[in-house]
């Protein structure tokens, strides 16, 4: 099951719902004006007027690309509700103010309909006339913005539960894969065998803490950070019993953070790159950094490490590890979520930064 292509295809039905809906609002919205217009003058007169029908239907016309070009911005617009709220205020003032202008030209400036009304009081008039219309219009608006978004975020849920689920079934077999577990165990013998009985009994407990996590974190999507941080020590503990005095691991996750809710298994797959590209290939001690803060409601995770960087040849282009906690995080957060990698900032290196909204557990 390809997640990540779900995952698009989850956002690209969300975008046509949105357009299609919000089409489908104009087009209801404007024809009922122009009926309840038509309706109101013919009972007035007592007959249809034609000629005010057709500047009507030009008047229409107009509120319809208005309206349109309105929706097409919104839907282009990235980021919280809040800030597409803002933007559909914005453009339902700037639709209102080109609609009442627009009527202000059609019936009082290139032929009036009332000689005896100025045009900019009949402008005055429009904008009072219209207010409470194009408010209605807004309301309706953001009202089907909120319901399409709660469809997503119910769809965003399920495929998130999913995913930390299949990322569990990706731990197992490409990080603890049989390299990963011949190395271990390998490690393991050679301490037996030098008669470093103490040491190889603590790798082993590492080992068994570390499968350990990845079996008791089947079928949920979120743990304590404190789980995870004590994860990536065991991984790390059995790492640095591999290559001895080559890796230098550092853990600055305060005790504060510990019961924030973080996705399951999210650091490991940074943590696995490092090991990759920065101790493995290295000729001396190499360093990896974990660390994280708390701020203005978002938390901030970070893996580092000293190693070469990203070249320019690219040997250390966005894989699997990278791409799939980038999806993740999309999948659980939406915009909300971003992960940043830059070059680190302890003597070069990658630092992989993951900001998320605060959860507490």
């Amino acid at each position: 099951m390809d997640l990540t292509d779900d995952s698009r295809r989850s956002e690209a039905r969300h975008t046509t719902s949105m357009w299609r809906a919000g089409l489908i609002l104009v087009g209801v919205f404007w024809v009922g004006y122009l009926m309840h217009a038509t309706a109101w003058t013919a009972m007035d007169s007592g007959q249809i007027e034609w000629e005010l029908l057709q500047r009507r239907l030009v008047s229409v016309t107009i509120g319809v690309i208005c309206s349109t070009a309105a929706h097409f911005i919104v839907t282009r617009v990235d980021g919280t509700f809040p800030r597409r709220v803002s933007t559909t205020f914005a453009c339902t003032v700037v639709s209102w103010l080109v609609f009442c202008a627009s009527n202000t030209t059609i019936f009082y400036v290139l032929s009036s309909v009332k000689p005896d009304v100025a045009p900019s009081d009949a402008f005055l008039t429009y904008l009072l006339q219209f207010s409470w219309i194009f408010a209605a219009w807004m309301g309706a608006y953001v009202a089907l913005m909120a319901v399409i978004d709660l469809q997503a975020e119910r769809e965003r849920a399920v495929m998130a539960q999913a995913q930390a689920q299949a990322a569990q079934l990706a731990m197992l077999r490409y990080q603890l894969n049989p390299h990963f577990l011949f190395n271990t165990l390998n490690s393991i013998s050679s301490l037996v065998l030098d008669k470093r009985n103490a040491e190889a009994e603590q790798m082993l407990l590492r080992l068994s803490g570390f499968l350990r996590h990845t079996i008791d974190s089947d079928s949920i999507h979120k743990s304590t950070l404190g789980r995870e941080a004590n994860m990536q020590r065991e991984y790390l503990g059995i790492e640095a019993a591999r290559f001895g005095d080559k890796l230098r691991c550092h853990c600055d996750l305060p005790e504060a953070l510990h019961d924030c809710m973080v996705p399951s298994m999210l650091l490991q797959p940074l943590v696995e790159n490092a090991i990759k590209y920065a101790v493995a290939p290295a000729n001396k001690t190499a360093h990896i950094w974990l660390g994280g803060s708390a701020e203005n409601g978002r938390l901030i995770l970070y893996v580092e490490d000293d190693g070469p960087g990203i070249d320019p040849n690219r040997t250390r282009k966005e894989g699997v590890g990278w791409s799939n906690t980038r999806d993740r995080l999309a999948t659980l957060y939406g915009a909300a979520a971003e992960m940043r990698i830059t070059r680190g900032s302890r003597g070069g290196g990658v630092l992989v930064e993951l900001d998320m909204p605060l959860e507490r557990g």
